[in-house]
């Protein structure tokens, strides 16, 4: 009989380009540097310091969440090009949380959090749909270039507004729902003529905004739960890390049975040097897919703490725009002009979502 189908990459394996893109060691430390030290920063309207602390955050907080997504998306996909167990990494992203999330407990960075078993049981849910998202997202990136991956994810925003709507009973104005018409059709374009495309790769890119979906559903449903803090940075901080652990504990069981799992990185590992990749690069890679996916998701939480919801949503569209043209530069993906012609639509489309949206606020239909 046939084997099951795996959750990995089509590529092939193979030695990863050494990307002069990528950040070295040091200047991710710094960067890291740089976030807990504007994080821990009081700000306010008190001395003069305070106030420019006040002023300074967001943008730094922005840039970081930029720098370590770009780096996190490079990174991500040299190391998938060359370690085939796409769901044992995804579940170790997840995983690696929390010692790093233990650290900044131990070291007084944040204050641990205070939780009842209700609590952590409401989460559960929440954390199931989150560690779904990133593992079928992971899958995608594996399966096709990392620029189409966001065009499909584009689509996140509109799945949110129909569910929203048929399971919160959450009606948008009807100009709102035509808004996201450009981003059904930049995406069918895009696809069309996408050369790197897969219906693995589309598939499970469209489940992964699924997913994130229930998250965001789940969310709202639940509330906040729990003593996560004293101020918007350190609550948006604890909820990353224990929703995270809570994410890793739950998909465990199926990382660990499900072919590309967790099972299968040591032959995946050994297939990699095999194919002439040395350890201390691959070690590299995974440690560092690892740290800059713990630093991209903190980021984007205490960019949350200083915004509203609908500015991050104009700010996570910048974010793909800047993603989809390091990534198609860097590995220097062909793009047809049907292809840049569906992007600019699907990605535009979200722009005009994201304002028409903010512009009908308050004039939800009962």
């Amino acid at each position: 009989s046939s084997a099951p189908p795996r959750l990995a990459n089509t590529a092939h394996v193979g030695a990863p380009e050494e990307a002069g893109e990528e950040a070295p060691p040091h200047v991710l430390l710094a960067a890291a540097a740089l976030a807990a030290a504007t994080a821990s920063a009081p700000g306010g309207e008190g001395t003069a310091w305070q106030r420019m602390v006040a002023v300074v955050k967001l943008p730094v907080f922005v840039c970081l969440w930029y720098f370590f997504n770009v780096q996190y998306n490079l990174q991500n996909k040299m190391l998938l090009k060359c370690f085939s167990a796409t769901l044992g990494v995804s579940w170790l992203q997840l995983a690696s949380v929390i010692p790093m999330a233990t650290l900044m407990w131990l070291v007084g960075f944040v204050r641990v959090p205070s939780l009842t078993r209700d609590d952590v049981k409401k989460l559960v849910p929440v954390g199931a749909a989150f560690a779904v998202g990133h593992l079928l997202t992971v899958a995608s990136f594996g399966s096709v270039a990392i620029s189409f991956t966001h065009v499909v994810k584009a689509l996140e925003p509109a799945v949110n507004a129909i569910a929203s709507a048929v399971i919160l009973g959450q009606v948008f104005h009807p100009v709102v729902y035509l808004s996201l018409m450009p981003v059904f059709a930049g995406v069918a374009l895009a696809s069309a003529s996408e050369l790197s495309f897969t219906p693995f790769g589309f598939a499970t890119a469209m489940a992964s905004n699924f997913a994130f979906v229930t998250r965001n559903v789940f969310a709202a449903k639940f509330g906040a739960v729990g003593d996560m803090g004293n101020d918007q940075t350190e609550r948006k901080t604890n909820q990353l890390a224990v929703l995270t652990a809570i994410a890793a504990a739950v998909v465990f069981p199926v990382a660990l049975v499900l072919p590309g799992g967790i099972r299968d990185a040591p032959a995946a590992w050994n297939a990699a040097i095999a194919s002439g990749v040395p350890a201390k690069r691959l070690a590299s890679l995974i440690a560092a897919s690892c740290f800059n996916f713990f630093m991209y998701q903190l980021s984007s939480f205490w960019v949350l703490s200083c915004v509203p919801p609908i500015t991050h949503s104009v700010l996570n569209t910048l974010k793909r725009i800047v993603i989809i043209i390091v990534s198609i530069i860097v590995f220097r993906t062909p793009v047809k002009a049907q292809n840049a012609l569906g992007t600019a639509l699907a990605v535009g489309g979200i722009f005009l979502y994201s304002l028409t949206k903010a512009h009908y606020k308050g004039r939800e239909l009962k």
